[in-house]
């Protein structure tokens, strides 16, 4: 199974927003038809962006800690 870069998805999903964004400027026919895949890629944009933030996780190993030796308190001194 391939990895899948999601820097390099989101550089061309952003790259595909400014050229749909710059036409829509041009043309409100262009605009009107742009409309529905630039919310389409605002949202793959978010997907993505979720992807990125999740971090492969790590198996820990929990340290072996010794208990401590008991030291028993010292007797005070009988008084006379």
């Amino acid at each position: 199974m391939r990895n899948i870069d999601y820097t390099q998805v989101l550089e061309n999903i952003e790259s595909m927003i400014n050229v749909l964004e710059y036409d829509s400027m041009r043309s409100a026919g262009k605009a009107k038809i742009n409309a529905d895949t630039l919310a389409n890629l605002y949202n793959l944009m978010d997907r993505y962006q979720s992807k990125t933030v999740v971090a492969p996780t790590v198996k820990k190993q929990e340290a072996v800690v010794e208990a401590p030796v008991k030291k028993t308190a010292a007797k005070p001194a009988a008084s006379k």
